[in-house]
């Protein structure tokens, strides 16, 4: 399976401690120039590649500007150039842009229940992971 991430679930998942667990979902992990950029002060592991868009990808980016901030669109405008199997973002619109765009999504809490789902956490810790971030 291949993802592209966006800043907030990186960022949700490492305060629960459970992005390392994504290496064992995905085949390769993706984040775009713009959502490492953001991450400055954090260092993402070493499994989450790096990648930039394509020139047209950049410029329909610039373009779209708007309600939805650059690293939310370079995560979706990657997931299709890579032609990835999901991308993971949390925002409502900009989940709603990827959906729009045929781009199939997945938030924090749908990767704590694959993980769950794929053995890698118990139903009990799902649950207190999920209560974490709700806090």
């Amino acid at each position: 399976m291949k993802i592209v991430i966006n800043t907030s679930p990186i960022i949700f998942l490492s305060k629960i401690d459970c992005l390392h667990l994504l290496v064992n979902c995905a085949d390769d992990i993706y984040a775009p120039q713009a959502v490492i950029q953001k991450l400055r002060d954090y260092a993402p592991p070493l499994f989450i590649k790096a990648r930039s868009l394509s020139s047209i990808g950049a410029a329909y980016v610039q373009g779209a500007l708007g309600q939805l901030h650059q690293g939310e669109l370079e995560s979706i405008v990657l997931a299709q150039e890579l032609s990835a199997d999901f991308v993971v973002l949390d925002n409502l619109l900009a989940r709603r842009k990827a959906q729009r765009l045929a781009v199939n999504v997945i938030g924090t809490l749908g990767l704590l229940l694959l993980f769950e789902k794929r053995g890698l956490l118990t139903v009990e810790l799902a649950w207190q992971k999920i209560t974490q971030l709700i806090q």
